[in-house]
């Protein structure tokens, strides 16, 4: 699969956009070179022109070619997924509100792993009603509420998303 059409020139826009995020103090380079699984040494050269993010990705998929048998575990950082974190580290807090963001992640937690609002409810120490509620009209329950619900499901989401790396694999 193509992610680079022979004219790719959105590194500059990145940079660009990489650079406000480090001038406005919302990340460091250190923590974006953790967050997306790039070399902080990489990282530093691509900010400083030395190289490019379609370098990058050619060198990635060249590897994983090279592993076809791990294809499937390897994380692949493609243009668009990095331009959209950015994007969302630049612009998505103001964008959508706190209601919003908890509501995405139950509903990450229902779709993706099966997990009842009974269940969310019984983490969070809340009434299945309140869940209910909440999931209808973020203003239906009080902050405290809202509070032990935004905990218990981020706790839940960040449980499972790290989950597959305790699961053992075939070899």
């Amino acid at each position: 699969m193509e992610f680079f059409d022979k004219n790719y020139n959105g590194d500059d826009k990145l940079r660009g956009d990489i650079q406000s995020l480090i001038e406005n103090n919302l990340i460091t380079l250190e923590s974006l070179s953790k967050i997306i699984g790039i070399d902080y040494l990489w990282l530093k050269d691509y900010m400083d022109k030395k190289n490019s993010f379609k370098d990058f990705y050619t060198n990635s998929m060249y590897s994983c070619e090279n592993q076809k048998d791990k294809l499937n575990d390897l994380p692949i950082l493609t243009p668009s997924s990095l331009s959209n974190l950015i994007f969302m580290l630049s612009n998505g807090i103001s964008m959508i509100n706190e209601d919003e963001r908890i509501k995405g992640v139950i509903d990450v937690l229902v779709d993706d792993f099966k997990i009842s609002y009974k269940t969310l409810a019984i983490y969070s120490k809340l009434e299945l009603e309140d869940i209910q509620s909440f999931i209808k009209d973020g203003n239906s329950i009080s902050y405290e509420k809202k509070y032990k619900l935004a905990v218990a499901t981020l706790f839940l989401h960040y449980l499972f998303k790290k989950s597959p790396d305790i699961r053992v694999h075939k070899d």
